[in-house]
C-alpha cells in the first residue's frame, strides 16, 4: 500500500515495550546506510550490541529494561525512515507513542536529535532499572475495566496499587508490588475480569518510580528539545505539547504517571477530519487497541510494514 492512497491526514503510532522476541528487527538491518546509522547509534551511545542481541538474544539479556527499550526505539525509528523514504507526499498531522515509544514520536516530528533519542532512553531505562531493583513491582493487564471502573475498584481496596496504562475503554494496566497486586487480583477476579501478569521487571508508571522524576529533570535538561513540528500527543496529559520545557517536565513525570493512551486516541478520533493511523512498531499491537474505541473503523489503520513491503 502507497501512502498517498489514503487522501487523510496521518497519525504516526509508536509502540512501548512489548514482547520481545529473537530476531526481532533481523530485516531491518542492512537495509540501508540510514538503518545502519541507527543500529550504530544506538550501540555507541548504550555501550551494547544491541544488533546482536536482538539477532542472538540470549533473551535473558533482551528482556531486560535496559536492553529493550533500546531495542524497540531502534526499531521504531528505522521503520519510521523506510516509510519516511517512500517517495510520495503524506500528510503528517500528529503522533503519539505508547510510553517508551514516546520518544520516537518526538524524533520523528524533529524535537530530539538521533543521538538525544538514544541518550535520553539510555538514562531513562537505566534509572527504571536500577529503581525496580530497590523496589521489586509487577504489573497486571486488566481487559472489561475502563479508567474509571479500575480507580474506583482500587480506592475501595485500600491498595497502594497505581493505574499504569489506561489503554482504552477496555483495558487497564495496573502496577504495584507483588503482594499487592497478588491481593488485588482476587478482587478483579471475583468481577470476572480477564487478568494478565506482564513480563516485565518493574512497576512501570507507579508510585514505586517516584525516585526517579528528579533525577530524569536532571538528566534531561543536558538535552536539547526543540518545538514539535507537528502535535505529539503526551502519555502524561493525552495533549498535544510544544514547549520544550513542558516536554521535558512530561517525560519526567512519565515515570510515575498514568500514559493518557485512552484520552490521547479519543481526542484523535474526534477530529473534524478523520485521521488515517500509521502503526510503526515491530509487530501490529496498537491497532488492536484501537478497535475498542468507538469511531475507530480497522479501514483507518495501515501497519508502516505493509506500507513499506516490508
Amino acid at each position: 500500500m502507497k501512502k498517498n492512497q489514503s487522501v487523510q491526514p496521518l497519525v504516526l503510532l509508536f509502540a512501548g515495550q512489548g514482547n520481545p522476541v529473537i530476531g526481532m528487527g533481523s530485516d531491518l538491518w542492512d537495509r540501508n546506510a540510514s538503518t545502519k546509522q541507527i543500529w550504530d547509534c544506538a550501540s555507541d551511545i548504550t555501550g551494547k550490541d544491541i544488533r546482536r542481541l536482538c539477532q542472538k538474544g540470549p533473551m535473558n539479556r533482551l528482556i531486560q529494561t535496559t536492553v529493550q527499550q533500546v531495542a524497540v526505539t531502534a526499531i521504531n525509528v528505522m521503520l519510521y525512515r523506510l516509510w519516511a523514504e517512500q517517495p510520495e507526499p503524506a500528510q503528517i498531522v500528529g503522533a503519539c507513542g505508547h510510553s517508551v515509544g514516546e520518544y520516537s514520536a518526538l524524533y520523528a516530528a524533529g524535537a530530539i536529535t538521533l543521538e538525544a533519542l538514544f541518550g535520553m532512553i539510555h538514562v531513562r531505562a537505566n534509572i527504571m532499572h536500577d529503581i525496580s531493583q530497590r523496589h521489586k513491582g509487577a504489573m497486571l493487564a486488566v481487559k472489561g475495566a475502563d479508567y474509571q471502573t479500575m480507580k474506583n475498584l482500587i480506592s475501595g481496596s485500600g491498595m497502594a496499587v497505581d493505574i499504569s496504562c489506561d489503554n482504552s475503554p477496555c483495558q487497564q494496566v495496573i502496577g504495584g508490588t507483588v503482594s499487592e497486586l497478588s491481593q488485588f487480583s482476587r478482587i478483579l477476579m471475583d468481577y470476572s475480569f480477564d487478568v494478565v501478569k506482564l513480563g516485565v521487571s518493574g512497576a512501570w508508571h507507579t508510585r514505586l518510580m517516584s525516585e526517579g522524576v528528579q533525577r530524569m529533570r536532571d538528566a534531561l535538561a543536558g538535552f536539547d528539545i526543540r518545538p514539535p513540528v507537528h502535535d505529539v500527543m503526551m502519555n502524561v496529559t493525552g495533549q498535544a505539547e510544544f514547549n520544550p520545557e513542558q516536554i521535558r517536565e512530561n517525560l519526567s513525570l512519565h515515570l510515575t504517571h498514568t500514559v493518557q493512551w485512552t484520552h490521547s486516541m479519543a481526542s484523535l478520533l474526534q477530529q473534524s477530519t478523520p485521521v488515517m493511523f500509521v502503526e510503526m512498531s515491530n509487530k501490529a499491537y496498537l491497532g488492536q487497541i484501537l478497535n475498542d474505541f468507538t469511531g475507530f473503523t480497522p479501514e483507518a489503520l495501515i501497519h508502516c510494514r505493509k506500507v513499506t513491503g516490508l
